[in-house]
């Protein structure tokens, strides 16, 4: 189905699909009774945390917590809350909630060192600015008026600083180098230094629910971990994430990362609703792996904005034995894929709404259904090998005027010589380098327009 819009080509893709979800997220109305814990800047960790008047202070304290099954956890609107949280486990029917009270913006939980004092800087050498930091991680972003201004740009050799705000973490030190004309702290009212940590750490978790939080300045995930059941994301915020590095690849390049939302190997009944996430480095909403035996299933994204990350949304699973099943991505509005703050700075730029990588896993029941994806810097699709048969698309509007519809590459589903994709993107256009010796299909480039959009009907079977 093809619709005329004023200012753009919009396509909608209708297809059929008849399979019945079980999706049991943890359930916010199903909570039970359990006590409530109250956190507030200026409060006090000693104190019980039972009511606003005797409210924790830290994260620290509330990853502490001996928290059970119903039990509640709520930040105050308008506070900044620095570190990273390390949610708790509920029980089936009574997941353990993290969320807000009081009025005001979602309270905001950072992983990130304020460097915004003129004396957090000391000028080493003619324009070279130097910030100890009290960690011993990796920095992996400088965000500058909170993102008003931008950030700063990463390189991984002193001898790099070569330019205004190209900046470089020393291990050693604990400390970074900053190029500036003057003190950094004159030219911007906030500095954020990002730590390169997930801002929630959930790995091994269930029954949890996160509602109206604002999640951010974390180098590595917005929300990261492994092996969950029953997590529920609603309503919350999760912006300038990653810059983190991921490892250095065999040319000696720091190969960074850093996903808004991500769900890594095992993952069953999760809901991600009603969220907004925007300036991550890789994908905005994710779920992947690369291990054996795993299973990813009944994951729903549903209802969120993404803007300005390199993806809106990238899939793969790859691992002998591992399978996916019943991963619903509806009702999303997807924007400006590739205009977000690490486009410039990646080696192997390659945005799209729809990253799908390398995929060998089984696959059943995977559903892209009415969405709206507009704009982005490179294709709207990126799919690397034939496990488009396990997918449905339907109903989805497409308004990519200038751009590439789709890039494919026919790579096999098994035996895959390289498992990780990323390692893939030497070049952003397509390459022997790319798929050698892996080649099953010819590589397949749609521009935009109706008649891109009927040969990718065609092509991939979707009607």
């Amino acid at each position: 189905m093809m619709n005329k819009l004023s200012t753009a080509l919009a396509v909608v893709l209708v297809l059929v699909f008849s399979n019945k979800l079980d999706a049991k997220p943890a359930s916010i109305g199903e909570q039970g009774s359990g006590r409530t814990f109250y956190v507030q800047a200026g409060g006090d960790d000693s104190a019980d945390g039972l009511s606003p008047e005797r409210a924790w202070r830290s994260l620290d304290r509330v990853n502490h917590a001996d928290l059970s099954g119903g039990d509640r956890v709520l930040f105050r609107r308008g506070d900044v809350f620095r570190g990273h949280l390390e949610p708790k486990s509920g029980r089936s029917g009574a997941p353990v909630y993290y969320g807000p009270f009081g009025e005001g913006e979602k309270p905001k939980l950072q992983p990130s060192y304020d460097a915004s004092s003129a004396s957090s800087w000391t000028e080493v050498r003619s324009g070279i600015w130097r910030c100890l930091q009290p960690s011993s991680k990796e920095l992996g972003n400088i965000i500058l008026d909170h993102g008003d201004s931008g950030c700063a740009w990463k390189v991984d050799r002193m001898e790099q600083l070569d330019k205004d705000l190209r900046f470089c973490w020393i291990r050693e030190e604990g400390a970074v180098y900053l190029v500036s004309s003057g003190n950094p702290a004159h030219r911007f009212k906030s500095i954020e230094l990002a730590e390169n940590v997930h801002v929630i750490s959930e790995t091994s978790v269930h029954d949890v629910v996160y509602e109206g939080l604002w999640l951010r300045y974390g180098a590595a995930h917005g929300i990261g971990g492994s092996g969950v059941k029953h997590i529920t994301v609603k309503g919350c915020d999760v912006s300038w994430i990653g810059g983190g590095t991921n490892y250095i690849d065999e040319e000696g390049r720091c190969v960074r990362f850093g996903n808004g939302i991500e769900f890594w190997s095992a993952a069953e009944d999760v809901l991600v609703e009603n969220c907004r996430i925007w300036e991550c480095w890789d994908a905005g909403l994710t779920n992947q792996s690369n291990k054996e035996n795993i299973l990813q299933k009944n994951i729903t994204w549903r209802g969120n904005e993404v803007w300005n990350c390199e993806y809106s949304f990238e899939y793969w699973q790859q691992g002998d034995g591992s399978r996916t099943e019943n991963i619903v991505f509806e009702n999303n509005v997807c924007r400006d894929a590739g205009k977000g703050w690490g486009h410039h700075q990646r080696w192997n730029p390659n945005a799209a709404h729809l990253m799908l990588y390398d995929t060998t896993a089984e696959t059943d029941g995977f559903i892209i259904r009415g969405n709206r994806f507009e704009h982005t810097e490179n294709c709207c699709i990126r799919l690397f090998n034939a496990w488009y048969r396990g997918i449905t698309m339907e109903d989805n509007v497409w308004i990519i005027p200038r751009n590439q519809l789709i890039r494919y590459h026919g790579r096999p589903t098994s035996g895959l010589i390289n498992k990780y994709p990323d390692h893939l993107d030497f070049i952003h256009r397509d390459d022997v380098r790319e798929i050698e010796d892996q080649v099953v299909e010819k590589p397949l480039v749609l521009g935009h327009g109706r008649r891109a959009v009927r040969k990718m009907a065609k092509r991939f079977g979707f009607r």
